[in-house]
């Protein structure tokens, strides 16, 4: 007899805005592949992006009315009751979409959204990937956003983490073991051509590091203006450091202390979110990439540029703690320490390292097989509790 055809597992994902749509039209791609039916939960797409994941795969209801909404002082209390009618209106996608389970990608809301996962798990096992392990990266967050940031994950059944050093942090807050699934990060790829870095080229005259994406106080530029206002002076003269990306916080003391140290030709700022054209520019011109992160579990920036041929300085945090040996693919400095990063950043502009080839050995092909047996996994638990009733 053939091999019986198992029909595809419904599943719906939740990703409200749309934080990672890169990951999640990547992920679709993978789950696709392994027999899995997606349906995305998000946000419209907004003038100048891209739909990055195929059409047939979204729903876009969240935030409609309220998404370009700029009323400064009353934008928070809108998105969060914009939010509240977006997870009232995700319980019913639930039935309209038959989904067999619901996959939390991104809480917004934590309180808000532990609401609708213990609505929804009275019906449907619910998995939440939880992608940053310590709350917000350890960011100074709202009173609101900060409560009941861990119970979402007690709701939920399952927990999918991306590095064993998340694990290891939820296990450390009460999490049990048995509930967390380690599923690798894939590699992300740039819509635009990045150019190679000629191997056999002169040395240029100044040699360029890249700090890029939102810029936020756990990514640790302030230790990275440090690290660069400890290098010596003729240093200093051939290092040009662009950061990218759109500024998350307050940056009037950093720019402060770049004048006060006296080192403002060594930085150019571009302080918006840029298109994927300019980005694969930027991106041909580094010579480096720094990550000075405070903390991490998997960075989407690290998983862009990895198989670039550049060069990469990284703290000896989360995903690059895991993936990255320090000798061969970049160097690996102590989170936090502006001296052993200025050491880093020395020896990159006095020796110009070209890396080994870093292929991610983590395809999304086997990322969707490994989120699909644990949704089997869910359904078959499922199915003998209800026929134990």
């Amino acid at each position: 007899m053939p091999p019986r055809i198992q029909p595809p597992i419904k599943v719906l994902l939740v990703d409200p805005s749309l934080f990672t749509a890169p990951y999640d039209a990547a992920l679709t791609a993978g789950l696709v592949g392994a027999g899995v039916s997606p349906m995305w939960a998000v946000r419209p797409v907004r003038p100048g992006d891209r739909q990055e994941i195929p059409a047939q795969y979204v729903d876009d209801f969240f935030y409609r009315r309220t998404d370009s909404a700029h009323a400064s002082g009353w934008r928070a209390a809108v998105k969060g009751l914009a939010h509240l009618g977006g997870l009232v209106a995700l319980v019913a996608r639930v039935f309209k979409h038959r989904a067999d389970v619901v996959h939390v990608q991104w809480l917004v809301l934590p309180l808000f959204d532990a609401l609708a996962i213990g609505v929804i798990r009275l019906f449907k096992p619910v998995v939440l990937t939880v992608h940053d392990s310590v709350p917000f990266n350890g960011e100074r967050m709202s009173l609101f956003k900060r409560m009941g940031f861990h119970l979402p994950l007690r709701l939920a059944h399952r927990l999918i983490t991306h590095t064993q050093t998340g694990r290891e942090h939820l296990i450390a807050v009460g999490v049990p073991a048995a509930k967390i699934r380690v599923v690798p990060h894939g590699p992300l790829r740039i819509a635009h051509p990045v150019a190679a870095r000629p191997v056999d080229a002169a040395p240029a005259a100044s040699y360029n590091v890249v700090l890029f994406g939102e810029i936020k106080p756990y990514k640790g530029l302030d230790v990275l203006v440090e690290a660069v206002g400890a290098l010596p002076a003729a240093i200093q003269a051939r290092l040009r450091i662009f950061v990218a990306g759109r500024p998350r916080m307050e940056l009037a003391d950093i720019q402060h202390r770049i004048a006060e140290l006296g080192i403002g030709q060594c930085f150019d700022f571009d302080l918006r979110r840029i298109s994927e054209e300019e980005m694969a520019q930027l991106f041909s011109q580094a010579d480096c990439f720094v990550f000075p992160y405070r903390q991490i579990d998997a960075s989407g920036v690290y998983f862009l540029v990895k198989a670039l041929g550049r060069w990469l300085i990284a703290s000896r945090v989360g995903v690059f703690a895991e993936q990255m040996d320090g000798t061969d693919d970049g160097r690996l400095v102590a989170s936090g320490d502006a001296r052993e990063l200025a050491a880093a950043l020395q020896e990159a502009v006095e020796q110009r390292p070209l890396p080994r080839e870093m292929d991610s050995k983590d395809s999304w092909e086997g990322i969707g097989h490994q989120t699909r047996a644990l949704y089997q996994e869910l359904l078959g638990r499922a199915s003998s509790m209800e026929a134990a009733r």
